[in-house]
């Protein structure tokens, strides 16, 4: 059983989006796996091969339990969604019967992104479902939890990483086919101001943001006086 499992579209995109929440829950003593749907083939640089080796390193980097590559078909997700796709991600949240996933954030420019993001909402959904047969036995994942890629939201809430920042860098810098610089003209999106802004809304140097769908629960005032 897992306490956090995150996908990522591509091998870079857990880095990006929630590198810093990654390592940090990691050092706090959690169990976390990543799975990337595609091998990122389609992209301009770097090959399968090569991906798949760098996102290898980065999870050593990151210190998570395991780190998973489906195969599905890199650039034909965004085109076409299929029952096939789903689920596989479902299995996979089966499988592992993580209490938090993680996905990508579904208002992107990327098709992929976009994409992946619904199907692994729906994944989550049908790996509750008894009567579907996925090969391992039913899971309801207590949260479905969006990080950012090159889309933005208005947060649910910011995670503290300052003290995983350059944790992060050096796990993205893994993937050395894809960044030259950890800097706006190499990078997707520009990562390194955007997490300096989340983290000056909450006091921080760097925060990352996460959005939950709906309103979050809180049973006690004292996990808000403990805030």
């Amino acid at each position: 059983m897992l306490d956090v499992l995150v996908f990522g579209p591509h091998p870079d995109d857990a880095e990006l989006g929630a590198g810093g929440a990654i390592a940090k829950a990691v050092a706090e003593g959690l169990k976390v796996g990543i799975i990337d749907l595609t091998a990122g083939e389609m992209g301009t640089l770097g090959t399968k091969e090569i991906r798949l080796k760098e996102a290898e390193s980065a999870s050593k980097i990151l210190g998570v339990k395991f780190r998973e590559n489906l195969g599905l078909p890199d650039g034909y997700i965004g085109l076409d969604i299929s029952q096939e796709d789903i689920f596989a991600v479902a299995k996979k949240i089966r499988q592992y019967q993580p209490k938090i996933v993680l996905a990508p954030y579904w208002d992107d420019r990327h098709p992929d992104h976009a994409a992946s993001s619904e199907i692994i909402t729906k994944a989550a959904h049908y790996a509750k479902l008894k009567k579907f047969n996925l090969e391992h036995p039913q899971h309801k994942i207590q949260q479905l939890i969006y990080y950012e890629l090159n889309g933005q939201f208005t947060p649910s809430y910011i995670i503290d990483v300052s003290d995983f920042f350059e944790q992060k860098k050096e796990a993205i810098m893994s993937h050395k086919s894809q960044f030259k610089e950890f800097s706006k003209e190499y990078l997707p999106f520009p990562l390194v101001e955007r997490c300096a802004y989340y983290g000056s809304l909450i006091n921080a140097s760097y925060g990352e943001a996460f959005m939950v769908k709906g309103s979050l629960k809180v049973d006690k005032w004292e996990v808000i006086i403990n805030k």
